[in-house]
C-alpha cells in the first residue's frame, strides 16, 4: 500500500496539477493532504471569499486523479474544501479503512494565527483523548501539527508542536503520523513524517508495508 502524502501547498497550482502524475508515476494508491491547502487570491474582498474560490480550482485541478483524497485542515485555511464528490474525504475526527491500514485525521493545531483551525493545547489533549480509542498499530494518524519535539522548530527555532500529539503518539503503536506546518523541517524522523512542501513542489510517497519513503522534490528523488 502506497501512498502520496503532502501538506502547506497553500493553494500554489503548479504544484497542484503535478499531482495527478505523480500519483500515477508512482504507483500510489491514495493521496494523503495534511492540511494548509488553500490560497488567498488577492482579487477578491475577504480572505474567506478569496479561499472558497481556491478550493474551488483545487477540487477541479485534482478532478482527473484515479486515486481517493483523504485530507484535513490546517491552520491558515479559513474555510473549508468542501468537496461535491466522494473522491474527496475529510478524515478529520474519524477513522477510514485504507487497505489493510486505517488513516485517523485530526485538523486543528496550537494557536499560532488565530484561524478556524487553531485551538488550545488542553482543548486539543480533549479531542485526542476520544480518538485514541481509533488507534491501532496500522493506523496512520494525519494532523497538522507536528509532535512537540519532533520536526517542529519553527520562528527563532522554538519548538512549535503538540505536546497532546506527541503523547498519543507515545500511548499508540500507530503505524505512521504524518503532518506538515513547518516548513523548514520537512523530512522524517522515526515513525514521523514532515510532509509540508511550502508552496513547492515536494513529497514525499510513503510504502505503509516495508515504511520505506522516497522523498520527490523538484529535482530529485531519493529512497530510504
Amino acid at each position: 500500500m502506497r501512498i502520496l502524502a503532502m501538506a502547506d501547498i497553500h493553494g500554489v497550482h503548479h504544484v497542484y496539477r503535478a499531482i495527478p502524475g505523480l500519483a500515477e508515476r508512482h504507483q500510489v494508491e491514495a493521496l494523503v493532504l495534511a492540511g494548509d491547502l488553500l490560497g488567498t487570491p488577492d482579487d477578491l474582498s475577504t480572505i474567506e471569499e478569496a479561499q472558497r474560490r481556491s478550493a474551488r480550482e483545487i477540487l477541479g485541478i485534482l478532478a482527473p486523479l484515479k486515486v481517493p483524497v483523504f485530507y484535513i485542515m490546517g491552520n491558515d485555511d479559513m474555510v473549508e474544501l468542501v468537496p461535491s464528490s466522494s473522491q474527496f474525504q475529510s478524515i478529520h475526527g474519524r477513522r477510514v479503512d485504507l487497505g489493510p491500514y486505517n488513516l485517523v485525521g485530526y485538523q486543528f493545531s496550537p494557536p499560532f494565527m488565530g484561524g478556524i483551525f487553531e485551538k488550545p493545547e488542553e482543548e486539543i489533549g480533549v479531542d485526542l483523548s476520544g480518538l485514541e480509542s481509533l488507534m491501532d498499530s496500522r493506523t496512520v494518524l494525519v494532523t497538522h501539527s507536528p509532535a512537540q519535539g519532533i520536526l517542529d522548530r519553527g520562528i527563532l527555532d522554538l519548538a512549535a508542536g503538540s505536546p497532546s500529539i506527541l503523547a498519543v503518539t507515545a500511548r499508540r503503536a500507530i503505524r505512521a503520523h504524518i503532518h506538515g506546518h513547518i516548513h523548514q523541517c520537512f523530512g522524517r524522523e522515526r515513525r514521523h513524517f514532515n510532509v509540508a512542501s511550502a508552496g513547492e513542489l515536494r513529497a514525499m510517497v510513503l510504502d505503509l508495508a516495508t515504511m520505506r519513503h522516497k522523498v520527490i522534490g523538484r529535482r530529485h528523488s531519493t529512497d530510504t
